[in-house]
């Protein structure tokens, strides 16, 4: 049985793949820094020059509320097609991140506390679903495509790491299972708009609770999935 790594084990290692690739790919590992923290930039400007500064507000709640808790469900509500560009660009983003960078992001107060706890998580919910390492790419795409908040980009990133898959591999998963999960919620909307319409309040209203009812329910499966007791999974060196 292989001995599960420590979190600070986790964090070396990122740190190592991190300095490594700073010095060896020193275009690449500038382009894939600066690129979502500088493509974040434009958009808020473009969004806030031309809605202004209520419409600006409004995105940055949504992308709150869609990382945070509702997670691609919140494609199924008004603007769908905008909102699938959003959360597609918040995974692939998120994912160019942690993918190139997690020994740089798990040394940042706070945030990289969370991170590494994330990394413990997925690595547990690996160890009691060998299928997902079985299944590799296909595993990490169908693990984004989960429409949880507390799956996604995070998640899939540190899952390619400790299933040994290349950073490419890794981060074209994340791009496919993202684009695939949230087409999946943009056809949901079609069929909410086709069949139910969002002009009764009382359908509404009902509409929210089911999905209300399904994040809490698909999060608490989510829980029960990573307690499940398995041999754990070393990453691949």
């Amino acid at each position: 049985m292989e001995q599960t790594p420590s979190s600070d084990q986790i964090a070396v290692a990122e740190k190592e793949f991190c300095d490594a690739f700073r010095r060896d790919y020193p275009f690449w590992w500038l382009t894939t820094l600066l690129v979502p923290l500088l493509s974040a930039i434009v958009l808020c400007l473009v969004v806030g020059f031309t809605g202004g500064v209520v419409q600006l507000h409004k995105v940055l709640l949504t992308a709150a509320a869609t990382f945070f808790f509702f997670g691609k469900f919140v494609i199924l509500g008004s603007s769908p097609l905008k909102l699938f560009a959003l959360v597609v660009y918040m995974d692939v983003m998120t994912g160019m991140l942690l993918v190139f960078h997690a020994g740089f992001l798990f040394r940042i107060p706070y945030l990289g506390s969370r991170l590494l706890v994330v990394a413990r998580d997925s690595q547990q919910l690996l160890a009691g679903h060998p299928w997902v390492r079985r299944a590799t790419f296909v595993g990490i795409t169908l693990f984004v495509m989960f429409p949880l908040a507390a799956t996604g980009a995070v998640g899939a990133a540190i899952f390619g790491r400790l299933l040994g898959m290349s950073r490419v591999s890794t981060f074209l998963a994340i791009c496919l299972g993202s684009i695939m999960g949230c087409g999946v919620m943009v056809s949901g909307s079609v069929l909410i708009d086709q069949y139910i319409g969002r002009e009764n309040p009382i359908l509404t209203i009902g509409g929210v609770a089911v999905i209300l009812s399904l994040i809490l329910l698909l999060n608490y499966r989510y829980r029960k999935m990573k307690k499940t007791p398995a041999d754990p999974v070393a990453p691949e060196r």
